[in-house]
C-alpha cells in the first residue's frame, strides 16, 4: 500500500464529530517527525487546531503550532482560512491598491450580492488552497512538502469540492475557467491528492461513510485511507469468558467495597460489548469499502493536547 504522506495534499472529512482535526494534527505530526514540512488548513470562523497543539491562534496568515518533539522533526504550520479574508488578498492582488477594493468590495451593494453569489465563498477558499499548493518562494521546492486539509463535515465537504467542477461547467472557457480546472485538477489528481475519510465505530457514522464514500467515486475524487477513531481496546482478550462468569455469578451485596466491585464489573462487561459492537461494524467497513483501514485507540481523557495528539501519532507513523 502506498504510504499515506506520498501525496502533496491528504484531505480529512467524515461525519461531524468522528475526529477529524484531531486525526488531522496527529497526521501531520507523524509526517513531521519523518521530516515532512507540514501545513494545516482549516476554514472558518473557529480554529481548533492551535488549541490542540496548546499554541497561540494561527489566523488567516498562519503561525507555527508545534516545534517538533522527535530528533530530526520539522515544525508544523497551521492557517485558518475565511472567505471574506480569502476574497480581500485575491481581490487586492487584481486590483493592486487597497482603496480601491475598499471602494469596490466592500461597497454595500456589491457586498450583497457577493453574499448571494452561490459558490462565491467555495470557490475562493479552494482557490487559495490551489495557490498554497503552487507556492515556491524557492524555484527548486515548495514551502511545504505536505499540506494537511482539515476539510469541513460530509455534506459541507461534499459541496465544497463540488463548486470547481460546477463553475468549470459554467465558464467553458476564459480566465476564470482556467482557475478553476487547475482547482479540479489538483482535488482529483490521485497523485498529489488523497481524500480520506474519518470515522467513528458507531452505526451513523459507519453509514455516512459509505455515503461519502460512493459520493466521492461518483465525482471522481481519489480516495486515501479509511480512519476509524476511538477503538476501544480488547481489555480482557482470552480472560473475558472468565469475567462474564463472574459478572454473571455475583450477588447483590450491601456494603461500598460490594458496590464498588459491582460498578466495576458492570464496566468491564460493559467495555467487552462495546469492543465487540465496534469490531461488528468496522468488519462491515471493511466488506463495504476499498479503503486501506487505520485504526485509533479511544482516548480516554478528558480533552485532547499535545501528549494525547503525539500518542496518536505513533499509530500512523509506521504508515
Amino acid at each position: 500500500m502506498p504510504s499515506l504522506f506520498d501525496k502533496r495534499l491528504l484531505i480529512f472529512t467524515g461525519k461531524g464529530g468522528a475526529g477529524k482535526s484531531t486525526v488531522a494534527a496527529a497526521t501531520a505530526v507523524a509526517a513531521a517527525r519523518c521530516g515532512k514540512r507540514v501545513l494545516i488548513i482549516e476554514i472558518g470562523e473557529q480554529e481548533r487546531i492551535p488549541s490542540i497543539f496548546a499554541a497561540a491562534r494561527a489566523g488567516y496568515g498562519g503561525a507555527r503550532v508545534y516545534a517538533g518533539a522527535a530528533p530530526g522533526g520539522q515544525p508544523i504550520w497551521s492557517m485558518c482560512l475565511t472567505a471574506r479574508e480569502t476574497l480581500h488578498e485575491f481581490a487586492v492582488r487584481s486590483v493592486k491598491f487597497e482603496l480601491l477594493y475598499e471602494a469596490i468590495f466592500e461597497n454595500r451593494v456589491v457586498r450583497y450580492f457577493t453574499a448571494a453569489a452561490p459558490g462565491l465563498d467555495e470557490l475562493t477558499i479552494m482557490g487559495k488552497i490551489e495557490s498554497l499548493h503552487r507556492e515556491a518562494p524557492d524555484p527548486r521546492a515548495p514551502r511545504f512538502d505536505l499540506m494537511v486539509f482539515d476539510a469541513p463535515a460530509t455534506g459541507h465537504g461534499l459541496a465544497l469540492f463540488k463548486v470547481p467542477l460546477m463553475a468549470m461547467t459554467m465558464t467553458r472557457m476564459g480566465p476564470l475557467h482556467a482557475k478553476v480546472e487547475r482547482m479540479w485538477r489538483l482535488l482529483a489528481d490521485p497523485s498529489r491528492t488523497a481524500f480520506n475519510i474519518v470515522t467513528l465505530p458507531e452505526e451513523m457514522s459507519v453509514n455516512e461513510s459509505i455515503d461519502l464514500y460512493k459520493a466521492m467515486a461518483e465525482m471522481g475524487l481519489p480516495p486515501g485511507k479509511l480512519v476509524v477513531n476511538g477503538v476501544y481496546p480488547d481489555f480482557f482478550g482470552a480472560d473475558r469468558g472468565e469475567l462474564l462468569r463472574l459478572h454473571e455469578q455475583a450477588r447483590p451485596a450491601g456494603g461500598l467495597a460490594a458496590t464498588i466491585a459491582r460498578a466495576a464489573l458492570d464496566r468491564a462487561v460493559s467495555s467487552v460489548t462495546r469492543h465487540d459492537m465496534q469490531q461488528s461494524l468496522i468488519g462491515t467497513l471493511a466488506g463495504t469499502l476499498p479503503m486501506e483501514r487505520i485504526t485509533l485507540p479511544f482516548v480516554f481523557r478528558p480533552q485532547i493536547g499535545p501528549e494525547e495528539i503525539e500518542a496518536l501519532a505513533d499509530h500512523l507513523e509506521p504508515l
